[in-house]
């Protein structure tokens, strides 16, 4: 990877990680999560505009704090008076970018549990991630990385978030949404996104993905965990999606309003994720022009995604293959790195040093 562009990402997540810090203090008894939301989109803005003047910078996924039952997509406008309460489990995730280059992370806490990361959520859920990020080589196939972290979760006791469907039509520049691997390319949430990636992943089957998706010298990834104890599938939730995104699609559109709306968002966003809320239009406009918008699918809501009666943890952590190395850009603190007696000697056996790969060389520390 070219210097220029390898520094890029590394300030890029440098500032999630710094506002992901900042949400988590944020995230207090009694606190507004539409405060937190707000605060830490403003950071990341803030923070993008004082360095590469001449780029392009921007937040790519507004902070989702999203809440208990909610484990992703929500995110809190000023008209939300929720607050947080003691016992809350918070999956938080955000991600922002310059030019093309995009940081994503994302962590699981629970309020007032002091003892929330000694839990056998969260240990198994590092845990994975430590073998995760350990068993990725260079023209490795993802979907050993995805196989990795199901058995992780088994050895635990655990299962891994089944994804509903919330999209239907896959866009590979989406890296947030947890539709984007669709199409029985994997069918749980421990997916790698290939960021740089230009294939058409709607027309690859089964039989493609493990030649055409491995690991690559010089190209970023984004990886996700998540773990819950609930045996059933996550559901699409019935609460209104807060966050959405422009498409490829364009349409006439009849409604003044709805072309005010779509040239605000053609103006302001590429693929990035963004809220209504920020448009700048009063709430009746968008409410009527986002109507005309989605229905004609020239904006796509991502939908809540629901886990009932179980605690889920989400950890999300961007990374760079290089020829020597796995680096870390965000994600949580991973200090030890350590074999644990709930997993089989093969897990273990990963998560030992490879005198040919050494991939702990920038990876211990983020957040």
């Amino acid at each position: 990877m070219e210097s220029s562009k390898f520094n890029k990402y590394q300030q890029v997540g440098e500032i999630a990680n710094i506002v992901l810090k900042k949400a988590k203090e944020l995230c207090q008894e009694k606190q507004k999560a539409s405060y937190v939301c707000i605060f830490c989109d403003t950071l990341m803005k803030e923070s993008l505009n004082n360095i590469y003047k001449k780029s392009k910078k921007g937040v790519s996924l507004p902070t989702c704090l999203s809440i208990n039952n909610i484990v992703a997509h929500d995110s809190y406008t000023e008209n939300n008076d929720y607050e947080i309460q003691d016992n809350d489990i918070i999956r938080i995730e955000l991600a922002c970018h310059i030019d093309e280059y995009v940081a994503s992370v994302g962590d699981t806490i629970k309020i007032g549990d002091n003892d929330w990361e000694n839990s056998n959520l969260m240990i198994a859920a590092k845990k994975a991630l430590e073998v995760g990020i350990m068993g990725i080589e260079p023209n490795k196939p993802i979907l050993e990385y995805a196989a990795n972290i199901k058995n992780v979760a088994k050895c635990f006791g655990l299962n891994i978030v089944q994804r509903p469907n919330v999209f239907h039509d896959i866009d590979t520049t989406i890296l947030f949404d947890w539709g984007f691997l669709n199409n029985g390319m994997f069918n749980e949430p421990s997916w790698v996104v290939k960021k740089d990636n230009e294939l058409e992943l709607e027309d690859l089957n089964d039989e493609d993905v493990d030649k055409s998706l491995d690991f690559t010298i010089g190209e970023t990834y984004h990886l996700i965990v998540a773990f819950t104890t609930s045996n059933k599938p996550s559901i699409v939730s019935d609460k209104s999606p807060v966050l959405f995104q422009n498409t490829i699609n364009r349409h006439c559109l009849k409604s003044k309003l709805a072309r005010e709306l779509i040239s605000n968002v053609t103006k302001n966003y590429d693929t990035e994720c963004f809220k209504l809320s920020d448009l700048g239009m009063s709430d009746g406009s968008v409410k009527l022009g986002s109507k005309e918008c989605l229905t004609h699918g020239v904006i796509r809501s991502l939908g809540l995604v629901e886990c009932r009666k179980a605690e889920t943890v989400i950890l999300k952590c961007s990374i760079v293959v290089q020829d020597n190395s796995v680096y870390k850009l965000t994600g949580p603190k991973l200090v030890e790195i350590q074999e644990h007696s709930n997993l089989t000697d093969k897990l273990n056996q990963i998560l030992k040093e490879s005198p040919k790969f050494n991939k702990r060389a920038s990876y211990l520390d983020n957040y």
